[in-house]
């Protein structure tokens, strides 16, 4: 396994918590979905396995070793990360936001053009990034985390990464995501688009209440009978022409 996490728990406040014993493994060479309603605690998580906040319990191990314990350089070329939001405080442009993923470890310019090619982003590299839109600004946040992760990378993990794209470039995205995962990479992503992870993951983890309410292969638990206590609506699986998973409609 690429990254496990063990009996995870912490909260932002002492009486309140937010990731409640979690405890999941993510292998290489899968994408797994991380999926949930709101305040589920999916965000916590990923901040959890980066390292970035300190469990109140429990572990998160990469590659036998614990996050926390890695120095910040080898954590930098292991680990990639696509945040909700990405952030840039100065006129950089877009081939310079990309470039930013390479700070922690070795120039690579070919990872870097490899990268901006792969999310379409060739006509707008000159581009200043805050200027672009939304959906713009997330495939930039995309190609940076390719960038980075390209030689040593072992884990992927992206918070929403197309929740602002149109249909073409959500369904390329996840694309993507699943040749990142077929090129040995352990590639977490949160998704709200249930069909989004049915129809591409090949794990998923469903989160609730900070608690894991299932966990393993897509055909486990994206099924109603799973999905419906936690989404607390009725689903109706469809298998569409040329479409080899069900798919959801939601009733109310």
């Amino acid at each position: 396994m690429a990254a496990t996490v063990d009996s995870l728990s912490f909260g932002y406040a002492r009486d309140a918590p937010v990731v409640q014993e979690v405890s999941a493994s993510l292998g290489a060479g899968q994408l797994c979905a991380l999926i949930g309603p709101n305040a589920a605690g999916k965000s916590t998580l990923l901040r959890l396995m980066l390292g970035h906040m300190a469990p109140w319990s429990g572990t998160v191990r990469l590659a036998g070793r614990e996050v926390r314990g890695l120095d910040a350089s080898l954590r930098a070329s292991w680990i990639s990360y696509v945040p909700q939001r990405g952030v840039a405080g100065f006129a950089f442009t877009v081939a310079q936001v990309v470039s930013m993923g390479r700070t922690m470890h070795r120039a690579d310019d070919a990872a870097v053009e490899s990268a901006i090619e792969a999310c379409g982003l060739r006509p707008l590299r000159e581009r200043v990034y805050p200027h672009l839109s939304a959906g713009q600004q997330q495939r930039v946040m995309l190609a940076r985390a390719l960038a980075q992760s390209a030689g040593d990378g072992r884990v992927m993990l992206l918070d929403e990464p197309a929740s602002a794209m149109d249909l073409w470039h959500v369904h390329r995205t996840m694309q993507l995501l699943v040749e990142q995962a077929r090129r040995g990479l352990a590639v977490l992503a949160v998704l709200h688009d249930l069909n989004l992870a049915a129809r591409y993951a090949d794990q998923v983890w469903l989160l609730n209440e900070g608690r894991l309410a299932a966990c393993g292969p897509w055909s486990d638990v994206m099924v109603p009978e799973v999905l419906e206590p936690v989404y607390r609506l009725r689903l109706r699986a469809i298998r569409p022409d040329g479409v080899d998973r069900d798919q959801f409609i939601a009733t109310i």
